[in-house]
């Protein structure tokens, strides 16, 4: 090809090189319409695609038919399946805890063999594509979004984990993505909501927030995905990472060596919509060296984006030989994962029970004294906001499933669930509760970013009775608390890790996890 492409041949090209997602757990008219008539080739999945194994089975072999039937070759289908806050897969399916509980349950041992049942799990529903793992480096406390997706806050401790998680998934033929490059670690938004900028010299950013996808390039990684992020010391020019040539050609494509696929991070997230707009986010992302880009919910940004490419494409702006060669190497790994043969489903019980027993390893003692638990009594009161959605990585949370209600229901005990942020009056109140029983066992969530739950964890040190903070996200809440008051870090809040700490609480397990990250 010279470049001189019909409408139909370009757009044949192109569809190779966009990931787009579906409405529903069905495949509708309407978006087989547009697969036809786009000729996009590859898809990710989220939890409104998914409601079983065998429902997302059926929905992969219908999407693989169909996309075979307008393309001639086989979708790479994704799915964000990190484990722990981050999972699409429905209860029936293998889900693994969150790479930091994974860290501290047993570091890279325990990672590998986390992979490898993931793997399992996704290649069997048809899924040949995770987005796992995450490789930023939780360098900063105050990150919103990244947290207990990450492997701890060194460089070490991320690339080993890391590269045990890709080998793990690769080896049952699943695709790796290492995220987000260069580092989504050092920052204090999302990316999901704002342009975030990591302000660092590029010999800082070596020394950090790179060397995870070093060893991930080494690792053989399948695909990297990039980070919507500003790097002034990389690019110059205010453009984000997934957008700048310089980042992707010249750093991870030249200076890296890395010869897998680059993988954009969904293009309608406010970082590109807001600031750039999808489409002419999109053909950026392109010209400057990415070979899938993702637009993932609305069937108007996904024309937009490609119709912006096909232009892009007619006037130079994407070289067309360029263009030519990411086709090629987008083929050549669809060739090489086999995305055409179809493993059976199997009996996944024996992995979700090791699934949850990952999660009780990974509990880990804070501050205990002698090593014991306090002694909470026969009449607790437990306290802690409901779950909610901390980010718009995460799926939709079920609020029903509180901290407090689950605890006191299953151990005995009262109960008082006080909202994210409490007021003072509301502080006021679990405090002058907790001296009516005896003990208080306060679940936080994300509490060192919440004002409110900061307040309340500085005054445990007030309550007579003895107290115990069990940490339901990244365990930086516990530096809040006055250094007499025990904690119990739990790494997420989901009924695995409540389950995990019900057993703690009866004494019938003593947590032997280790903090992959410092506090304070």
């Amino acid at each position: 090809m010279d470049g001189k492409w019909t409408d139909q041949e370009l757009r044949r090209e192109l569809g190779q090189h966009f990931m787009v997602g579906l409405p529903g757990t069905e495949l509708t008219p309407e978006f087989e319409k547009f697969l036809a008539e786009y000729q996009a080739g590859n898809i990710i999945l989220f939890a409104r695609n998914v409601e079983s194994c065998g429902q997302l089975r059926r929905l992969c072999r219908q999407l693989q038919e169909c996309i075979r039937a307008n393309t001639g070759h086989s979708a790479l289908i994704s799915i964000d399946q990190e484990g722990g806050p981050v999972i699409r897969l429905a209860e029936d399916g293998v889900n693994i805890p969150a790479a930091m509980a994974l860290a501290a349950a047993g570091g890279e041992k325990e990672v590998l063999e986390a992979g490898r049942m993931t793997g399992r799990q996704l290649r069997a529903v048809g899924v040949n594509f995770d987005f796992a793992p995450d490789m930023d480096i939780n360098c900063n406390p105050d990150n919103p979004v990244i947290g207990v997706r990450s492997y701890g806050d060194t460089p070490q401790q991320v690339s080993a984990c890391g590269s045990a998680m890709i080998r793990g998934l690769q080896e049952n033929g699943v695709l790796g993505c290492a995220k987000h490059f260069p580092g989504h670690g050092d920052t204090n938004m999302d990316s999901h909501l704002s342009l975030p900028c990591v302000d660092k010299t590029a010999e800082e950013l070596e020394r950090m927030e790179i060397l995870p996808f070093v060893r991930a390039v080494k690792e053989d990684v399948a695909g990297i995905m990039t980070a919507h992020i500003l790097f002034p010391a990389l690019e110059p020019e205010k453009v984000p990472a997934t957008m700048s040539r310089r980042i992707l050609t010249g750093l991870l494509r030249q200076k890296l060596g890395y010869e897998g696929l680059i993988v954009t991070d969904s293009m309608e997230m406010a970082a590109i919509k807001t600031y750039y707009g999808t489409g002419e986010g999109s053909a950026a992302a392109l010209a400057a060296g990415a070979d899938i880009v993702l637009v993932c919910h609305e069937i108007e940004d996904m024309v937009e984006a490609m119709e912006k490419a096909a232009e892009a494409v007619r006037t130079g702006r994407i070289d067309a030989g360029e263009l030519r060669r990411s086709t090629e190497r987008i083929l050549r790994m669809k060739e090489k994962y086999r995305l055409e043969e179809e493993t059976p489903l199997y009996d996944n019980s024996a992995d979700r029970a090791a699934a949850e027993e990952m999660e009780a390893r990974a509990l880990t003692p804070v501050r205990w004294k002698e090593g014991r638990i306090p002694d909470l009594g026969a009449d607790p009161l437990f306290a802690g906001c409901a779950r909610y959605r901390a980010t718009l990585a995460n799926n939709q949370a079920d609020s029903r499933n509180s901290f407090a209600v689950w605890m006191a229901e299953h151990y005995g005990g009262d109960s008082c669930t006080i909202p994210p942020d409490p007021s003072d009056e509301e502080i006021e109140t679990v405090l002058a509760e907790a001296e009516k029983h005896s003990g208080l066992v306060l679940g936080s969530f994300n509490g060192h970013l919440k004002p409110g739950q900061r307040r309340l964890l500085g005054r445990l040190g007030e309550v007579k009775v003895p107290v115990l903070v069990v940490t339901l996200g990244i365990p930086y809440d516990l530096c809040d608390v006055p250094g007499q008051v025990a904690g119990l870090a739990a790494w997420e809040y989901t009924e695995k890790s409540l389950k995990a700490v019900l057993a703690v609480l009866k004494g019938e397990r003593k947590p032997e996890g280790n903090l992959p990250v410092r506090l304070g």
